[in-house]
C-alpha cells in the first residue's frame, strides 16, 4: 500500500510517497489528491525537506526503491555524490558512469528521475554551461531556483 505526504515549498507543492517501509517518488503535484500518512519515515522525509529549503541540509539519508534499469540507478546513485551547490554536465556524467557516448541516456535519465531533489537532476547542465531542460515544477525556472538555492544566491 502506498502512503503519501505533501510539502508547500518556494518552487510549488512537493508529494512524497512510500512503500513498504522506502520512499518510491518524489514528484512535484498541481494538488494534494491522497489522503496524507503519518508514516515515520514520511515525516522524516518532510524535516529533511524542510532542513534541505532553510538551507541547512545538503544531503539526505532516506531509503529509496528504485524501480528502473540498472543504468538508471547507477547514474541516480553517481548523481547522489555531486557536491552539493555545483553542476555537472551530461558528458562529465556519462563518463562517471564509464559511459562516455550515453550524454543522450543521461538526459533520459534525468527526465525520468523518481526522486527529485533527493536525486539532484537539477544540478545536471549542457556542457556550454546552459541549463537544459527540467521536468519538475516550473522547469527550467525551477532548476534554476534550486541551482541558486544550493548555491546561497537566494539567501
Amino acid at each position: 500500500m502506498k502512503r503519501y505526504r505533501y510539502l508547500h515549498t518556494d518552487i510549488g507543492l512537493l508529494e512524497i510517497v512510500e512503500q513498504d517501509q522506502k520512499l518510491v517518488a518524489l514528484n512535484f503535484a498541481k494538488y494534494i489528491t491522497h489522503p496524507e500518512d503519518g508514516s515515520m519515515l514520511l515525516q522524516e522525509a518532510i524535516w529533511q525537506l524542510e532542513a534541505y529549503f532553510e538551507g541547512k541540509r545538503k544531503y539526505f539519508n532516506l531509503p529509496l526503491k528504485f524501480d528502473c534499469s540498472d543504468f538508471h540507478q547507477e547514474v541516480y546513485k553517481a548523481l547522489m555524490d555531486s557536491k552539493y551547490g555545483s553542476t555537472i554536465s551530461y558528458k562529465e556524467l556519462a563518463l562517471l558512469v564509464n559511459k562516455p557516448d550515453a550524454s543522450r541516456a543521461i538526459g533520459m535519465a534525468m527526465a525520468n528521475n523518481p526522486f527529485l531533489i533527493i536525486v539532484p537532476c537539477h544540478r545536471v547542465i549542457k556542457s556550454d554551461g546552459t541549463l537544459g531542460e527540467y521536468t519538475g515544477g516550473k522547469g527550467v525556472k525551477t532548476k534554476k531556483w534550486l541551482i541558486d538555492h544550493e548555491r546561497g544566491i537566494l539567501k
